[in-house]
């Protein structure tokens, strides 16, 4: 790596940790750097800072970042090379929105293909159909999404839905579920596919070790984007999370997307000083989960969620595959079922 400042979308500078907070500066860098590495834009086997450098950088001690590091490595979001440093072990999904011209492509792409392989037209659109009804008649599967709320979670499993078949069933459970209901467990166990947030896979893993764990990346909704790039620059921002652990991350989330904003206030949903933070704040931005924090918004004060969606393109990269995968597996274990009672009889 040419320059390891610009690994992340924003710079690591002392700036991103408070050290003023009640919250230790660990808990703070792990959850600064656990997003970036499952909600940004960093390449499978990109190069983080070493230890030595992010230290002297975020002005805190090397044992504490060599301790984050050694975290993330177990949580599954970073690898350690001997020698070499710690490395980005997520696979970023490509881009795949079509438009109708990329599907022309596509369709032009297919044609010649068929036709240097000797396929008429003809032939290959009745390759196509026989595709499309293999699609149709597909066995569902059995799908569970582990989200951290409830609420949310159902606009994800929405968001997840155009992506799956008809006949596929997708059961909602929650982290905490997870954790006391051995039912959900159960569930999780019996089903074709557990999907969760990718900085979350190791954690639903343990839980559930015989479990088929898939991760899947978030990026911010184009409503929160668009909501932080309308703020006005003369705001006095309140930028509040649930979940003490990503109190770092939200001041460089709002600026990613809202550079225009320089007071940016940032503060967790029970903090003992957060209705003074809310009282001086022209705006307030709170976390998936801090929503109880809306109502001690004064009226007229611009007030919104930071909401994350599960990116489109891993979606279609990465999700739509496996559940391919899947369904041919299914339908495998059908056939040689069937075989095999036909043997017996």
């Amino acid at each position: 790596m040419t320059n390891e400042h610009n690994t992340f979308a924003f710079d690591l500078n002392a700036g991103c940790i408070d050290k003023s907070l009640p919250v230790p500066v660990g808990r703070q860098l792990y959850g600064l750097l656990s997003y970036q590495l499952s909600h940004g834009d960093l390449r499978k086997g990109t190069r983080l800072p070493s230890v030595r450098q992010l230290a002297r950088s975020l002005g805190i001690a090397q044992a504490t970042v060599a301790q984050v590091y050694k975290d993330l490595r177990d949580a599954g979001l970073l690898e350690m090379r001997h020698g070499a440093g710690a490395f980005t072990r997520l696979a970023m999904p490509t881009d795949t929105d079509l438009s109708s011209g990329d599907l022309r492509a596509d369709i032009a792409r297919l044609l010649n293909r068929a036709e240097h392989a000797g396929i008429p037209p003809l032939a290959l659109v009745g390759m196509v159909n026989a595709q499309a009804q293999l699609r149709q008649g597909a066995p569902g599967l059995n799908i569970v999404f582990v989200a951290i709320f409830e609420g949310p979670g159902r606009a994800y499993v929405d968001a997840i839905m155009p992506h799956l078949l008809s006949a596929d069933r997708v059961t909602l459970l929650t982290t905490s579920a997870l954790t006391e209901d051995p039912k959900a467990r159960a569930t999780c166990e019996a089903a074709d596919l557990v999907l969760t947030f990718v900085h979350r896979t190791a954690e639903v893993s343990a839980l559930v070790p015989t479990a088929n764990v898939m991760g899947l990346r978030f990026i911010p909704s184009d409503a929160t984007r668009q909501a932080l790039a309308a703020l006005d620059p003369r705001s006095r921002v309140a930028a509040i999370t649930h979940l003490e652990d990503y109190i770092a991350i939200m001041r460089p989330s709002v600026q990613r997307f809202a550079p225009h904003i320089s007071d940016v206030a940032v503060s967790w949903s029970h903090a003992p000083d957060l209705k003074a933070t809310i009282a001086r704040s022209d705006a307030v931005i709170y976390a998936t989960g801090a929503d109880h924090v809306a109502a001690m918004v004064r009226p007229g004060t611009t007030c919104f969620e930071y909401r994350h969606m599960p990116d489109p393109a891993g979606l279609e990269a990465d999700l739509e595959p496996r559940l391919a995968e899947l369904r041919a597996g299914r339908r495998l274990r059908v056939v040689e079922g069937g075989l095999t009672k036909s043997a017996d009889i």
